[in-house]
C-alpha cells in the first residue's frame, strides 16, 4: 500500500470517527457541568440558577479564549467573580467544556 493511500485511509477513519468522538466529548461537559454543580449559579435552557450569567448563548457572547479563561481564572478579568477557578480540571476536562459552552449559541 502506498503511502498515500495509507493517508487517506487514515483521513477517512478519521472523519467516519469525529462525529461520534464530538458527542462523547459533548456528553462528558454535560456531565461535568452537573458534577461541578454550574447550574447552581448559572442557568441552562429554563434550569439552573441566575447568580451568574446564563450559559444559554454563551458561544454567541463570548470568544474559545474567553471561555476558557473563565473557566480556569474566573477572576483574571474581573476581580470581584464569585465564580471558582476550576483550573485544577484536567486539560481534557477544560477543553470540553470549553468546546460545549462555545457550542451553546
Amino acid at each position: 500500500m502506498t503511502p498515500i493511500r495509507c493517508l487517506l485511509l487514515a483521513l477517512v477513519a478519521l472523519a467516519l470517527c469525529a462525529p461520534a468522538l464530538a458527542a462523547e466529548d459533548e456528553g462528558h461537559a454535560r456531565e461535568l457541568v452537573n458534577a461541578l454543580g454550574c447550574k447552581g449559579c448559572h442557568s441552562l435552557g429554563i434550569n439552573g440558577g441566575n447568580l451568574g450569567p446564563a450559559l444559554t448563548g454563551v458561544g454567541r457572547r463570548l470568544v474559545r479564549e474567553a471561555i476558557r479563561i473563565q473557566i480556569v481564572n474566573p477572576k483574571g478579568n474581573n476581580p470581584a467573580s464569585m465564580m471558582p477557578a476550576y483550573d485544577y480540571l484536567p486539560e481534557a476536562d477544560i477543553e470540553a467544556l470549553t468546546d460545549y459552552l462555545k457550542s451553546l449559541e
